[in-house]
């Protein structure tokens, strides 16, 4: 269907781009793209298209708390005292976690390692998982993607003998922690020049400090890291963190490292998923929600088996195991979907809402998280989703957001009926009393008004440059692949067709629209996915959104224009 969004052109600045044209010697599109991404220097631009490992990584050693951490690390080694990994349920907190049980292991240390399940310890650092840590003989424990704001859990590790590490990257607690040592890029005084690494990302740079140590002390047997830079992608690109500098060199390799890996765990998650090449778009769509399939609906520790075993059976076992999982995880999310939706659709003042709250003692706590995001999709508002245990009497619900609305800030304000809430800007969780819902509806609703002007919830798509159909050649498709990775922070460049012409049309896999579209005397190929009932009809101008991509059919390359939207020719 044509689109509803309002179609916004990205801010430039003309004077920037006028130098990065004649700095870098690029065509003035390139030069706006740079610009409206906050490139707006050569030197910013260079690091920006060409980041080396070697060149373009911060030191670890500027995390205020790594000297401490790396050095008990080296003295727990040296010492034999056991170590534990406590992760997190997600792909972002079990490759975190993955990336160290890898490294510990290549020093001669197997640790231990917890990761919670969903429904019976809930998120983040517990005391369940403490506890077990400290049981099974732990002396040391790392915290990855979970524990920065776990003062009492922190504590209590002490209590039971054990010294913690904490690698975070969510909300900072306000005091300080009773840790050891804590990495956390956000904190105020971290030290750490950049504030957009993911849980998987802080891990990493947990063992760049300690082989960094072990480097200057003599040690030569040492792992090659960018092995680890397949796990650390996984994380990052899931998290939908920055796909900016740190983030940018290390997605960049690791994509590589994805792609060539020959880690029996990689190579059956991709034949499993059906990937063949490795992108931005197939880790987030095809690999991470397999790995996510287990500690959505079982246990998240067969996912970091599989990221981290050396026996090739096993590994298919499982990735088959997760594969199955994810199929159960669609069919359940579809049939939530569909409730949620039915349910907004018979609130008579939905119209007048700002925010979404739904919930049911029917649906399944691993999934109301992507289900809150298909509400955001489909309303453009916050939407909080909630899955009540019958027996309890408690409610476990995730929220998603929209980029003008802190869902973090907005669940604080609710605290007094809530039972407990974490998370960031953008997702987040809690618990609650089932007969306090209509509450949390009503306090939500207040908070999101307070925070949140009206114009934040009208849609709209922001528009790169507007082109016609001569400038999308192979030369301006080789210049775009230049600013590849894309993703959050740098999302693939979006741009304006104006009153072009459906020279022809036709319905590809059932869903799919297949088009030929011409201006002036060039035609190009389109796809449109999913708009397969779009009232388009051959003969008729519009305006379109549109990406370009390299179609790869029967050995040949060839360019394409894959269609983001449409509305029938405007003026101007």
């Amino acid at each position: 269907m044509s689109s509803a969004a309002r179609w916004r052109l990205r801010s430039g600045d003309a004077q920037a781009e006028e130098l990065l044209c004649r700095e870098l010697g690029v065509r003035p599109l390139i030069g706006r793209l740079l610009s409206s991404r906050g490139i707006t220097t050569a030197g910013d631009a260079h690091t920006f298209l060409n980041g080396r490992l070697a060149d373009h990584l911060s030191s670890p050693m500027l995390f205020r708390g790594m000297a401490v951490a790396a050095d008990r690390v080296i003295q727990a080694l040296a010492q034999g005292e056991q170590i534990g990994i406590h992760g997190d349920y997600d792909v972002d907190g079990m490759s975190g976690s993955a990336i160290l049980i890898r490294f510990f292991r290549a020093l001669g240390h197997e640790p231990n390692l917890f990761i919670p399940h969903r429904l019976k310890d809930g998120y983040g650092l517990k005391e369940s998982g403490v506890r077990a840590l400290a049981a099974a003989g732990t002396r040391l424990m790392i915290t990855v993607d979970c524990g920065g704001c776990s003062h009492d859990e922190i504590r209590l590790a002490r209590e039971l003998g054990m010294e913690t590490i904490v690698c975070d990257h969510h909300q900072v607690s306000g005091t300080p922690l009773p840790a050891l040592a804590v990495l956390n890029p956000i904190e105020p005084d971290a030290g750490f020049p950049f504030q957009g690494l993911c849980g998987a990302g802080v891990a990493f740079y947990l063992c760049l400090g300690v082989r960094m140590r072990l480097r200057q002390q003599g040690r030569a047997d040492l792992p090659d890291m960018r092995r680890s830079l397949d796990l650390v992608t996984l994380g990052t690109i899931a998290d939908i963190v920055p796909l900016l500098r740190e983030n940018r060199v290390l997605v960049k390799y690791g994509l590589r490292e994805l792609m060539q890996s020959g880690a029996p765990g990689i190579v059956a998650l991709k034949q499993i998923s059906g990937v063949t090449e490795v992108s931005p778009g197939s880790v987030g769509f095809r690999l991470a929600p397999r790995l996510n399939a287990g500690g959505r609906l079982a246990d998240a520790r067969r996912a970091v088996e599989l990221l981290t075993t050396s026996d090739v059976e096993r590994a298919k076992a499982l990735a088959t195991e997760l594969d199955e999982e994810n199929r159960t995880r669609q069919q359940i999310e579809r049939e939530m979907a569909d409730e949620a939706v039915a349910r907004c659709e018979q609130d008579a003042s939905l119209a007048e809402r700002r925010s979404i709250v739904v919930a049911s003692a029917d649906w399944h706590p691993g999934v109301v998280g992507i289900v809150a995001a298909r509400l955001v999709e489909r309303y453009h508002r916050p939407a909080i989703v909630i899955a009540i245990d019958a027996e309890t009497g408690i409610g476990r619900g995730s929220g998603r957001s929209i980029a003008a609305v802190n869902l973090y800030r907005a669940f604080a304000q609710c605290q007094p009926c809530l039972l407990g809430f974490g998370g960031h800007h953008m997702a987040a969780g809690l618990t609650i009393a089932a007969d306090r819902i209509e509450e949390l509806a009503q306090a939500f609703e207040q908070a999101v008004r307070d925070s949140t002007p009206e114009a934040a919830f009208r849609p709209e798509t922001l528009v790169d440059a507007e082109v016609s159909l001569a400038d999308l050649d192979d030369t301006l498709l080789q210049e775009l692949n230049r600013l590849e990775p894309f993703g959050a922070g740098n999302p693939e460049p979006v741009f304006l067709l104006r009153s072009v012409n459906v020279a022809s049309r036709r319905i590809v896999g059932e869903q799919h629209l297949k088009l030929l579209l011409r201006q002036d005397k060039r035609s190009l190929s389109a796809i449109a996915f999913r708009m397969a009932e779009a009232a388009l009809s051959e003969g008729q101008d519009i305006d379109v959104l549109c990406s370009i991509r390299p179609n790869h059919w029967n050995g040949q390359t060839s360019l394409e224009t894959q269609i983001r939207a449409w509305r029938p020719a405007t003026s101007r």
